[in-house]
Protein backbone atom coordinates (compact mmCIF):
# COMPACT_ATOMS: atom_id res chain seq x y z
CA UNK A 1 0.00 0.00 0.00
CA UNK A 2 1.20 3.59 -0.60
CA UNK A 3 0.12 7.03 0.99
CA UNK A 4 -0.35 8.99 -1.58
CA UNK A 5 -1.73 13.25 -1.05
CA UNK A 6 -5.40 13.84 -2.25
CA UNK A 7 -7.32 17.54 -1.54
CA UNK A 8 -11.20 17.67 -1.10
CA UNK A 9 -13.36 21.19 -1.16
CA UNK A 10 -14.98 20.99 2.19
CA UNK A 11 -19.30 22.60 1.33
CA UNK A 12 -18.18 25.93 2.09
CA UNK A 13 -15.42 25.96 -0.51
CA UNK A 14 -11.80 25.61 1.53
CA UNK A 15 -9.14 22.88 1.21
CA UNK A 16 -9.17 19.89 2.62
CA UNK A 17 -6.46 17.91 2.70
CA UNK A 18 -5.86 14.08 3.38
CA UNK A 19 -3.51 10.93 2.95
CA UNK A 20 -5.27 8.37 0.85
CA UNK A 21 -4.16 4.90 1.48
CA UNK A 22 -5.36 2.49 -1.48
CA UNK A 23 -6.56 -0.62 0.26
CA UNK A 24 -7.86 -2.06 -2.50
CA UNK A 25 -12.37 -1.99 -1.42
CA UNK A 26 -15.06 -0.47 -2.63
CA UNK A 27 -16.08 1.29 0.42
CA UNK A 28 -14.08 4.41 1.54
CA UNK A 29 -13.16 5.16 5.63
CA UNK A 30 -12.77 9.08 6.24
CA UNK A 31 -10.41 9.28 9.41
CA UNK A 32 -11.09 12.57 11.60
CA UNK A 33 -8.95 13.50 13.66
CA UNK A 34 -9.95 15.16 16.96
CA UNK A 35 -8.97 18.67 18.60
CA UNK A 36 -5.66 19.73 18.42
CA UNK A 37 -4.43 16.13 16.61
CA UNK A 38 -3.72 16.15 12.77
CA UNK A 39 -3.82 13.87 9.80
CA UNK A 40 -0.59 12.51 10.57
CA UNK A 41 -0.89 11.39 13.70
CA UNK A 42 -3.60 9.36 12.80
CA UNK A 43 -1.48 8.29 9.42
CA UNK A 44 -0.82 4.46 11.39
CA UNK A 45 -3.98 3.95 12.43
CA UNK A 46 -5.22 4.30 8.77
CA UNK A 47 -2.89 1.83 7.28
CA UNK A 48 -4.44 -1.10 9.96
CA UNK A 49 -7.97 0.43 8.79
CA UNK A 50 -6.78 -0.12 4.79
CA UNK A 51 -5.21 -3.42 5.92
CA UNK A 52 -8.99 -4.75 6.60
CA UNK A 53 -9.69 -3.90 2.29
CA UNK A 54 -11.08 -0.47 2.56
CA UNK A 55 -9.87 2.77 1.34
CA UNK A 56 -9.18 5.19 3.75
CA UNK A 57 -9.24 9.27 3.42
CA UNK A 58 -7.16 11.02 6.77
CA UNK A 59 -8.19 14.50 6.38
CA UNK A 60 -6.81 17.74 8.29
CA UNK A 61 -9.75 19.52 9.85
CA UNK A 62 -10.06 23.08 9.12
CA UNK A 63 -7.21 25.04 11.80
CA UNK A 64 -5.28 21.54 12.06
CA UNK A 65 -1.71 19.93 10.31
CA UNK A 66 -1.83 21.25 7.03
CA UNK A 67 -5.14 22.52 6.50
CA UNK A 68 -4.51 26.47 6.58
CA UNK A 69 -7.96 27.50 7.39
CA UNK A 70 -8.64 28.62 10.37
CA UNK A 71 -11.19 26.27 12.49
CA UNK A 72 -14.57 27.90 13.34
CA UNK A 73 -18.25 26.84 13.62
CA UNK A 74 -18.51 25.46 10.32
CA UNK A 75 -15.88 22.35 10.66
CA UNK A 76 -18.69 19.56 10.31
CA UNK A 77 -18.08 21.13 6.36
CA UNK A 78 -14.96 19.73 5.76
CA UNK A 79 -16.52 16.16 6.62
CA UNK A 80 -19.87 16.72 4.78
CA UNK A 81 -17.31 18.02 1.50
CA UNK A 82 -15.78 15.06 1.83
CA UNK A 83 -18.40 12.51 2.36
CA UNK A 84 -19.86 14.00 -1.02
CA UNK A 85 -17.17 13.91 -2.84
CA UNK A 86 -16.18 9.88 -2.04
CA UNK A 87 -19.59 9.46 -2.94
CA UNK A 88 -19.13 9.83 -6.93
CA UNK A 89 -16.70 6.60 -6.79
CA UNK A 90 -17.47 4.18 -4.03
CA UNK A 91 -20.84 2.30 -2.65
CA UNK A 92 -20.39 3.13 0.89
CA UNK A 93 -18.52 5.56 2.85
CA UNK A 94 -18.08 5.40 6.56
CA UNK A 95 -16.61 7.52 9.00
CA UNK A 96 -14.13 7.15 11.86
CA UNK A 97 -13.72 9.81 14.49
CA UNK A 98 -11.97 10.89 17.58
CA UNK A 99 -13.33 13.43 20.02
CA UNK A 100 -14.36 16.14 18.06
CA UNK A 101 -14.12 14.02 14.75
CA UNK A 102 -16.20 11.66 16.56
CA UNK A 103 -19.00 14.24 17.24
CA UNK A 104 -18.41 15.22 13.94
CA UNK A 105 -18.96 11.86 12.38
CA UNK A 106 -22.10 11.41 14.35
CA UNK A 107 -23.59 14.82 12.98
CA UNK A 108 -22.36 13.69 9.20
CA UNK A 109 -23.90 11.81 6.78
CA UNK A 110 -21.48 9.03 6.87
CA UNK A 111 -23.48 5.64 5.81
CA UNK A 112 -21.82 3.95 9.26
CA UNK A 113 -19.80 6.11 11.87
CA UNK A 114 -17.10 4.48 14.44
CA UNK A 115 -17.15 7.45 16.72
CA UNK A 116 -14.07 7.06 19.60
CA UNK A 117 -15.06 9.13 23.23
CA UNK A 118 -17.46 11.69 21.37
CA UNK A 119 -17.88 14.51 23.36
CA UNK A 120 -21.96 14.73 23.41
CA UNK A 121 -23.20 17.21 26.36
CA UNK A 122 -22.84 20.96 26.55
CA UNK A 123 -23.17 21.26 30.02
CA UNK A 124 -19.65 20.88 31.35
CA UNK A 125 -17.91 21.54 34.57
CA UNK A 126 -15.36 23.54 35.68
CA UNK A 127 -12.61 21.47 35.23
CA UNK A 128 -13.23 20.50 31.70
CA UNK A 129 -13.99 23.80 30.90
CA UNK A 130 -11.14 24.81 31.59
CA UNK A 131 -9.53 22.34 30.07
CA UNK A 132 -11.42 23.49 26.78
CA UNK A 133 -9.84 26.81 26.81
CA UNK A 134 -6.63 25.96 27.05
CA UNK A 135 -5.81 26.76 23.47
CA UNK A 136 -3.72 24.37 22.02
CA UNK A 137 -0.65 25.40 20.15
CA UNK A 138 -1.18 23.45 17.07
CA UNK A 139 -4.47 24.82 16.46
CA UNK A 140 -5.55 28.11 14.12
CA UNK A 141 -8.36 29.04 15.53
CA UNK A 142 -10.46 32.10 15.84
CA UNK A 143 -10.46 32.70 19.77
CA UNK A 144 -10.48 30.52 22.77
CA UNK A 145 -13.89 29.56 23.08
CA UNK A 146 -14.32 28.12 19.43
CA UNK A 147 -14.08 24.41 20.74
CA UNK A 148 -16.99 25.61 23.25
CA UNK A 149 -19.69 26.87 20.03
CA UNK A 150 -18.43 23.84 18.03
CA UNK A 151 -20.01 21.80 21.02
CA UNK A 152 -22.98 23.46 21.50
CA UNK A 153 -23.38 23.72 17.52
CA UNK A 154 -23.46 20.43 16.71
CA UNK A 155 -25.11 18.49 19.97
CA UNK A 156 -27.04 16.37 20.50
CA UNK A 157 -26.54 14.84 17.22
CA UNK A 158 -29.84 13.92 15.30
CA UNK A 159 -28.16 10.50 14.03
CA UNK A 160 -30.73 7.77 15.24
CA UNK A 161 -28.59 4.25 13.96
CA UNK A 162 -25.39 2.79 11.97
CA UNK A 163 -23.19 4.00 14.51
CA UNK A 164 -20.73 2.45 17.34
CA UNK A 165 -19.66 4.37 20.12
CA UNK A 166 -16.44 3.34 21.72
CA UNK A 167 -15.32 5.11 25.18
CA UNK A 168 -12.61 4.66 27.96
CA UNK A 169 -13.22 3.20 31.00
CA UNK A 170 -11.03 5.82 32.54
CA UNK A 171 -12.69 8.62 31.01
CA UNK A 172 -14.50 11.42 33.01
CA UNK A 173 -18.30 10.41 34.50
CA UNK A 174 -19.40 13.10 32.46
CA UNK A 175 -18.26 11.51 28.80
CA UNK A 176 -19.50 8.60 30.22
CA UNK A 177 -22.94 9.77 31.34
CA UNK A 178 -23.24 12.14 27.84
CA UNK A 179 -22.61 8.57 25.78
CA UNK A 180 -25.03 6.66 27.98
CA UNK A 181 -28.01 9.33 27.75
CA UNK A 182 -27.34 10.34 24.11
CA UNK A 183 -27.67 6.35 22.64
CA UNK A 184 -30.89 5.69 25.34
CA UNK A 185 -33.39 5.11 22.76
CA UNK A 186 -31.44 5.30 19.39
CA UNK A 187 -30.59 2.04 17.64
CA UNK A 188 -26.34 2.32 18.14
CA UNK A 189 -23.56 0.26 20.27
CA UNK A 190 -22.01 1.54 22.72
CA UNK A 191 -18.56 -0.18 23.78
CA UNK A 192 -16.34 0.43 26.67
CA UNK A 193 -12.62 0.18 26.59
CA UNK A 194 -10.21 -0.42 29.28
CA UNK A 195 -6.94 -0.62 27.63
CA UNK A 196 -4.40 2.10 27.67
CA UNK A 197 -6.25 3.83 30.26
CA UNK A 198 -4.64 6.48 32.41
CA UNK A 199 -4.16 6.35 36.35
CA UNK A 200 -3.56 8.84 38.86
CA UNK A 201 -0.44 9.11 40.26
CA UNK A 202 -0.09 9.34 43.84
CA UNK A 203 1.99 13.08 44.20
CA UNK A 204 0.79 15.40 45.77
CA UNK A 205 0.34 18.69 44.08
CA UNK A 206 -1.36 22.14 44.09
CA UNK A 207 -4.48 22.33 42.13
CA UNK A 208 -3.41 26.38 40.88
CA UNK A 209 0.16 25.41 40.60
CA UNK A 210 -0.76 22.51 38.26
CA UNK A 211 -3.07 24.91 36.68
CA UNK A 212 -0.14 27.58 35.81
CA UNK A 213 1.87 24.89 34.38
CA UNK A 214 -0.33 23.05 31.85
CA UNK A 215 0.82 25.88 29.78
CA UNK A 216 4.11 24.87 30.03
CA UNK A 217 3.37 21.32 29.59
CA UNK A 218 0.90 21.48 26.70
CA UNK A 219 3.60 24.11 24.73
CA UNK A 220 6.12 21.38 25.36
CA UNK A 221 4.21 18.47 23.72
CA UNK A 222 3.60 20.77 20.71
CA UNK A 223 6.84 22.37 20.05
CA UNK A 224 7.63 19.56 17.28
CA UNK A 225 4.60 20.65 15.47
CA UNK A 226 6.32 23.80 14.31
CA UNK A 227 6.46 24.34 10.81
CA UNK A 228 9.29 26.85 11.42
CA UNK A 229 11.40 23.50 12.57
CA UNK A 230 10.53 21.78 9.08
CA UNK A 231 11.50 25.06 7.19
CA UNK A 232 14.72 25.37 9.49
CA UNK A 233 15.69 21.27 8.12
CA UNK A 234 17.57 21.79 4.98
CA UNK A 235 20.38 19.70 3.85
Amino acid sequence: MEVRRRVFNSKDGKEVPSFYINGGGKEAVVIAHGYSSSKSEWLGFGFRVAEKGYDVFVIDLRGHGENVNVLDENVLMDVEGTLESLRQDYDRVVTIGHSLGALLGLCSSSDFVFAISPPLTTKLMPEPAFMLRLNSCTVKETDEGVLLRILQKLNPPERSENAVIFYGKGESEGIKLSIMNWAKGRDVQVVEIDENQAKMPEVEVSGEKLKNYLPNFVSHLSVKSSTKILESIKF
